[in-house]
């Protein structure tokens, strides 16, 4: 599963129509896209499923980034130099010929030395874009409950897979380790929810938030010691904690809305977002900035996104708030 077969065949038919069509699919497989599509599921659609979305995808993103640096094996494209260069490749392959001899074989021991030496974009195994498309989709099609949804996750999820291997991007063990890693996450997630639409308006809640700031403080200890950890991730997931502690606190805003007053919400979102992404990209994003400073961009660029918009829609009479409610 770490050979470079199925890549050069894929590449041997390549065309014009399908180059753009997979390389479009992979594009939309980056971080980015996912802010902007939960942005619109939180403030558009539905609040509560909307975060129930987030954390899945960001708690995924944990475990995949934290895989990636434990494993550090190499990608297609930087062992095997029949493939495509992409942007991505970031120049010519390290190795000529790296990739696994037989089906269940490794990589080749060199190939993994010279590439974990070189330190030249991030390792491959798992697909990060194929987890975060997996938690987004899978959770999405979960808690909106929508028919089309099931069908959408099960063409998209294989066709963001094929556009990674078809890039030379992944290997066939890593789209598969991205898929599994987001599949135990969300179903364990899922089951950490109280219900389909995970609002809970009991002790259960206050119990749900407790557990979900022990995690999230336990990540937060671990961060300067286990190099491993992805610091954005754990500021991410920081931002959440916050987020579901000043909906707990403040009440739920009710869903719904005139389209104007859903897409102003949308827009508040979107704006909240680049502008604290900017921010902190100016005043963290320098080479050699620590680790902490990551965490702390994390979380105020989500918290900032998320509680920000919240509180500011609020106050524009964007929301109509009911009670207090705890959310998970």
């Amino acid at each position: 599963m770490f050979g470079t077969g199925i890549q050069v065949w894929l590449q041997s038919i390549r065309s014009d129509v399908l180059a753009v069509l997979l390389g479009g699919v992979s594009l939309l497989g980056f971080a980015p896209t996912y802010a902007v599509l939960i942005a619109v599921l939180v403030f558009g659609v539905r609040l509560a499923p909307g975060l129930a979305v987030l954390g899945a995808v960001l708690l995924t993103g944990v475990v995949t980034d934290t895989a990636k640096e434990v494993v550090a094996f190499p990608r297609p494209d930087q062992v095997d130099d029949r493939l495509m260069r992409t942007y991505a490749s970031g120049g010519d392959a390290i190795v000529s010929r790296g990739g696994g001899r037989g089906f269940w074989s490794l990589p080749s021991q060199d190939a993994i030395e010279k590439v974990r030496a070189s330190r030249r974009g991030n390792y491959g195994f798992p697909s990060g874009h194929v987890s975060a498309t997996t938690a987004f989709f899978v959770c999405t099609a979960w808690f909106i409950r929508a028919r089309w949804l099931y069908g959408l996750t099960l063409v998209w999820i294989p066709l963001m897979a094929l556009s990674r291997i078809y890039l030379g991007r992944h290997f066939l063990a890593d789209v598969l380790g991205g898929l599994v890693i987001a599949l135990v996450v969300s179903a364990m997630w899922i089951r950490f929810l109280p219900t389909q639409d995970p609002v809970d308006t009991g002790p259960g809640g206050r119990r749900r938030l407790r557990r979900l700031w022990f995690v999230t403080l336990a990540l937060l200890a671990l961060t300067p010691v286990l190099k491993s950890l992805p610091p954005a991730y754990v500021g991410a997931v920081t931002g959440l904690a916050l987020s579901y502690s000043l909906i707990m606190k403040n009440g739920v805003p009710r869903d719904g809305g005139t389209t104007g007053q859903r897409t102003a919400r949308i827009a508040i979102a979107l704006t909240l977002f680049a502008v604290t992404l900017g921010m902190m990209g100016l005043a963290f994003g320098v080479e050699g900035a620590s680790r902490l400073s990551t965490v702390f961009a994390g979380a105020v660029v989500t918290a900032t996104t998320f509680a920000g918009t919240i509180l500011l829609s609020r106050r524009l009479g964007l929301f109509e708030t009911v009670t207090p409610q705890a959310l998970p």
